[in-house]
């Protein structure tokens, strides 16, 4: 029986052990929330907390110049429950890119605000013509049925080709930025947004309203069928890792029930706007790291200690942030008052920059198209004087293979007439070669005639005597004959 409790009771202790250590599912699991210091702690090596006058503690990541809120390193993901989606490639891109808002200080650059709400993305959206544009929705402006009235400044937006809204490479193709009047005041404002999360899979938090952004049919003119990926929890703050149908992204819910003021960052730097103007920072100020002495001319401990013992400093310290409460508040709504004065003239100088850069951008087309117009110029008397080069050469090139053909031809008549000429030579060769044959035989027949005649001339006589002692036998005997005959007749006749 001890046994069989013992194995009994070893085995519960295994199930359970095994259950603690099943990794959480990725749908809504319970217990999964965070406060603000979780923020200030997962941030913090990435980037510097500064403790602005008007919204607190900011943060400001350690990044380039170029860096834009929703355009650097990121693109955008259509999802089944939230419409579209920043996928960020930062690590930190889970935090500042779906909490809180981000706005522009003139000195310190882009400068994000922690929320409570999470959303796909905190953005305001506009479309027309072949133009798709966002621009970050800045702290303090409250997205509900008035909110189409709303426009963020013209150096906020980033706009983008229609056809390249699914793309995950849109940064390569944004339109530059100074640009954006142009298009800004060819596109309207898209007005469609969400209350709360359809799909049920966000842990926790409340509802609120976000823009969904362009609706799926109107883009699918562009870049054809669109496949909606399913948004997943991930267990664990970090980048969102993209699967082919999925994307998970770290999304707790953020308590509201804790008092903000207990939490602060470790490492805090007073905002300071002189000594950064001071130092020859530009616009954006992020090269620049203002780091403030740990306690400022108030005596004021920026710099927490990091220690275990760390909310006991906190609490110790609360009493001197209670007595700067309505200092800061006063100062904040003076600062508020302040930068909305910069933030107009700062759109009033944008504007007029863009206008001269219109009016020079005009200028250098006119130009252009001037400097166009004396190159076509040039370039037609430069095809003309090739041309014309070229037509000489050809009739050079023509005279001299002219030449060349007649003197061919004059040198084959030559040929064809020597040839000629040798074949009648030959044949008169040929003609005359048995005359001289025959002459040569004649002559040397004369010769042989006129050598063998002194033979002939000595051997005369003796052939003379022969013929004549030879004659008579033959006359002798003819002469019987004839002498008879002769005798007979000369007998006849004398008779």
């Amino acid at each position: 029986m001890k046994r069989f409790i013992n194995s009994l009771g070893i085995g519960l202790m295994l199930a359970f052990a095994m259950l603690l250590s099943r990794p959480v599912d990725a749908q809504p699991g319970v217990g999964v929330s965070i406060n603000f210091q979780t923020f200030y702690d997962e941030l913090s090596p990435y980037g510097e907390w500064i403790d602005y006058p008007e919204y607190g503690y900011t943060w400001r990541p350690r990044v380039g110049t170029d860096f834009r809120p929703y355009a650097t390193n990121g693109s955008w993901a259509y999802t089944a429950d939230n419409d579209w989606m920043w996928n960020s490639g930062y690590d930190w891109g889970w935090a500042p890119f779906h909490y809180g808002r981000w706005f522009q200080d003139p000195y310190y650059g882009w400068l994000w605000v922690p929320g409570y709400e999470w959303s796909p993305a905190w953005v305001s959206w506009r479309g027309g013509g072949d133009y798709y544009g966002w621009a970050p929705i800045r702290p303090g402006i409250n997205i509900s049925i008035g909110f189409g009235g709303y426009n963020p400044p013209y150096d906020y937006w980033t706009f983008a080709p229609c056809r390249y809204m699914t793309s995950i490479h849109i940064g390569r193709y944004y339109y530059p930025y100074r640009n954006n009047v142009t298009i800004f005041n060819r596109t309207t404002i898209i007005n469609n947004y969400n209350y709360g999360s359809r799909g049920g899979n966000y842990r926790g938090g409340r509802n609120s309203y976000y823009t969904n952004g362009p609706r799926r049919g109107d883009v699918e003119r562009y870049t054809g069928r669109i496949n909606a990926v399913t948004v997943r929890n991930s267990d664990r703050p970090g980048r969102a890792t993209v699967s082919r149908n999925a994307v998970s992204v770290y999304r707790p819910a953020v308590s509201r029930n804790d008092n903000r003021s207990t939490y602060a960052p470790r490492d805090v730097q007073r905002y300071d706007r002189n000594s950064v103007a001071s130092r020859g920072t530009d616009r954006s100020g992020r090269n620049i790291d203002v780091r403030s002495n740990s306690r400022d001319n108030d005596s004021r401990d920026y710099r927490v200690n990091s220690s275990p013992r760390r909310e006991d400093a906190i609490r110790t310290d609360r009493s001197n942030e209670d007595r700067g409460v309505a200092n800061r508040q006063e100062s904040s709504r003076r600062f508020g008052n302040d930068a909305d004065r910069n933030n107009q003239r700062n759109e009033q100088t944008m504007q007029r920059n863009n206008e001269m850069r219109e009016r020079q951008q005009q200028m250098q087309r006119s130009q252009e198209n001037r400097s166009s117009t004396d190159r076509s110029a040039e370039m037609r008397q430069r095809n003309e004087a090739v041309q014309q080069q070229r037509s000489a050469e050809m009739r050079q090139r023509n005279e001299g293979m002219q030449q060349q053909r007649s003197e061919a031809m004059r040198q084959q008549r030559e040929a064809r007439v020597q040839q000629e000429q040798s074949r009648m030579e030959s044949q008169q060769r040929s003609v005359q070669q048995p005359q001289r044959q025959y002459e040569s035989r004649s002559r040397e027949m004369q010769v042989q005639r006129q050598e063998s005649a002194p033979r002939m001339e000595r051997q005369a006589p003796s052939r003379s005597f022969e013929s004549r002692s030879s004659a008579p036998s033959r006359s002798m005997g003819g002469g019987e004959g004839r002498g008879s005959r002769g005798g007979g007749e000369s007998r006849g006749r004398g008779r």
